[in-house]
């Protein structure tokens, strides 16, 4: 009588091809798996996802269409992505702790050091993508420890350029990227609703207004493309005309100053989250 593969070699089966297991597939981690379909740095049948809650495993995995995996399926990956969040760590590492698997992680505040230790490999990346990986315009920062490979490192790379742009940024520099990269989208958005409220005030109704503002911001993230902030600030503001007049009350009201001061204050939030201390 031939003998009936257990559930667990059916399983072993279906997840030996798995790339790239996803622990956790949030807001954030689902945008980076988006981003490695969407740009083909993986095909699905090399993605996976773990939680662990069997229930809401099956969900993320049939929302992507990838491998729903257990804890003994990450092991057999050939890399993770940890994409939980930072107070879930302790709980989940020692689920998928493993000494040859190579690890990235988009956890905010959790440092090399700590998930070196924690996951029993020396093999880690550490990432930060941004809002903008819904998108596709994520700015994402790379730092990772000296015993990571050249294939992991360029791994990654690909990976999260499937969400945007990549930057190499030294760990002691995350906090600050926070507040610039991780923060600015509230920032830049606040800008846009202060538009859109302006408008209002004088006299637009409130959908035309808000269509206004979110056009002006992207025509002149198309123009940031090719040419500096100042340069475009001069181009529009022409001689005694409305823009110099609007600049005018914008410096009066030390629009760059508070600009400025909520970037440092956002790096030194991110620093005291992640136990640094302030990041400047």
């Amino acid at each position: 009588m031939t003998a009936t593969p257990s559930a667990h070699h059916d399983e072993a089966r279906a997840t030996a091809g798995v790339v790239l297991a996803v622990v956790g597939a949030g807001r954030m981690g689902g945008a980076v798996v988006e981003g490695a379909l969407r740009s083909g740095a993986l095909d699905p049948e090399h993605l996976g996802v773990f939680h662990p809650d069997p229930e809401r495993r099956g969900q993320l995995a049939a929302r992507f269409g990838i491998a729903a995996l257990d804890d003994a399926g990450v092991r057999r990956a050939q890399r993770v992505l940890i994409a939980v969040k930072p107070q879930s760590f302790e709980r989940v590492a020692p689920l998928i702790a493993g000494r040859h698997t190579a690890y990235l992680s988009i956890m905010a505040g959790v440092t090399l050091a700590t998930m070196a230790k924690r996951l029993g490999s020396l093999r880690v990346v550490r990432a930060m993508p941004n809002l903008g990986a819904r998108v596709g315009a994520s700015a994402t920062a790379l730092a990772w420890t000296a015993e990571t490979s050249a294939e992991d490192l360029a791994f990654a790379r690909r990976l999260f350029l499937g969400c945007g742009s990549v930057f190499d940024v030294p760990e002691q520099l995350f906090d600050a990227f926070t507040g610039l990269a991780g923060s600015g989208p509230a920032f830049a958005a606040l800008v846009a609703e202060s538009l859109a409220d302006g408008g209002v005030r004088v006299g637009f109704h409130r959908d035309v207004a808000r269509e206004l503002a979110r056009h002006v911001l992207l025509a002149t993230a198309q123009l940031l493309e090719r040419s500096d902030p100042s340069a475009i600030k001069d181009e529009v503001a022409s001689p005694g005309g409305t823009a110099i007049a609007g600049v005018r009350t914008l410096e009066r009201h030390r629009l760059r100053f508070a600009l400025i001061d909520a970037i440092e204050a956002a790096s030194q939030r991110a620093g005291e989250l992640s136990g640094n201390g302030p990041a400047v």
